[in-house]
């Protein structure tokens, strides 16, 4: 009896071991080949299962990121296969484990996204599609139907399933979701200018800085819950004042009158004073913190802009749109006269002349709403909140 429960002690402790190493492992790099082609795959964890792959051949390079928990396994590709048609050449990757199969396409030895050959080489395109139907790959779609709600055009079956989109119309919000339009109310005169709005957390909060005395007046607006509360802060901004952004759910602002940046906490209603010295504002860079003196932070507007998602960074060149890791570039769409854009999670958000579109690899570049009044008067007028 007693050797069988040393036994049994010996394989507690192996497996208390084995679980201790397991769950260890943070991430892991190898490299390896199948058909030709020579594989870089970069495991991480963080609150999620991250696989990043990078894919050459000759002149041929992919790169694609893919969210699934496979116990940590390495080497998770068993072959690729390709196809070709003219100057587009595509890979799909075939796994191990049952993950849903992807393209991935190259136009010219420049990798495009799937949604750009769609809308720009459907013709060239067709023929691949042709060859790999039994794969059952998901193509990225666009609805074209509409409503019309109020001045504006929605596009509500392209909205994704936990966006809401809120629209500034002088007094109040429209709101805007997959299922439903709605409308709040939040002030009783019309506020066409300095529009100072931020989305933090569940709340659409709006700055009312249209006194010369400060603001003495912040509404946030609770979209799960559908409730507007006021908070008054102990502290009077300056008409002269802006928002930096947000980070972990703290709105930044900078007076530009009292030269001072303060954290405003909406949920708890508190408003703290950082620039405390000349060496003690603070930008964020994606997501990155820098401090700066009184002297460069005052020489422009500091705002935060957050163009990388911890698996690439995105920027535009021209007309045109791009994600980039370790120097290799991907062009994901083109859109004229892009007038400004955003990185929201894994979506892009972009104006383009009246109409707001929305982008995300697996969805394709997509029209959310038209509204005529972009034309003219676009800054703060829309904003994009997670349900």
């Amino acid at each position: 009896m007693k050797k069988y429960k040393k036994i049994l002690l010996l394989i507690l402790i192996i497996l208390g071991i084995y679980k201790s190493y397991y769950y260890s492992i943070k991430k892991h790099d190898c490299t390896y080949k199948k058909n030709g082609y020579n594989i870089e795959e970069k495991f991480y964890k963080t609150n999620s299962h991250w696989y990043d792959f990078t894919i050459k051949k000759k002149k041929q390079s992919y790169i694609f990121t893919i969210n699934k928990n496979l116990k940590k396994q390495k080497r998770i590709i068993k072959k690729i296969k390709t196809y070709k048609n003219k100057n587009i050449t595509c890979i799909i990757p075939i796994y191990k484990k049952d993950i849903p199969l992807n393209l991935y396409c190259n136009l010219d030895n420049q990798q495009v996204s799937i949604d750009y050959l769609l809308k720009n080489r459907k013709e060239d395109f067709l023929k691949i599609q042709e060859k790999i139907k039994k794969y059952k790959i998901k193509y990225p779609y666009e609805e074209i139907s509409k409503k019309n709600y109020k001045k504006i055009k929605v596009y509500n079956k392209n909205i994704l399933e936990n966006n809401v989109y809120f629209i500034w119309n002088y007094k109040g919000i429209y709101i805007l979701k997959k299922d439903k339009n709605d409308y709040q109310k939040i002030l009783d005169y019309d506020l066409y200018d300095n529009v100072m709005s931020c989305i933090v957390d569940k709340y659409y909060v709006l700055f009312e800085n249209t006194s010369v005395n400060g603001i003495k007046n912040i509404y946030y607006y609770d979209f799960k819950k559908n409730k507007l509360k006021t908070y008054k802060p102990e502290i009077i901004l300056s008409k002269d004042t802006y928002i930096n952004g947000v980070i972990d759910n703290l709105i930044y602002v900078t007076d530009n009158k009292e030269k001072k940046q303060y954290i405003i906490n909406i949920k708890k209603e508190k408003i703290e004073e950082i620039s405390n010295s000349t060496n003690n504002y603070i930008i964020y860079k994606n997501g990155k913190k820098t401090t700066l003196n009184r002297s460069d932070f005052f020489q422009k507007q500091q705002i935060f802009k957050n163009t990388a998602n911890g698996h690439y960074t995105y920027f535009q060149k021209e007309n045109k749109i791009y994600k980039k890791k370790n120097n290799k570039t991907s062009l994901l769409l083109e859109l004229n006269d892009i007038k400004e854009w955003e990185l929201v999670g894994d979506e892009i958000i972009l104006l383009s002349d009246q109409t707001i579109y929305s982008y995300t690899e697996e969805n394709g570049l997509r029209k959310i709403l038209e509204n005529n009044e972009l034309k003219y008067n676009y800054k703060n007028i829309y904003k994009v909140g997670k349900i």
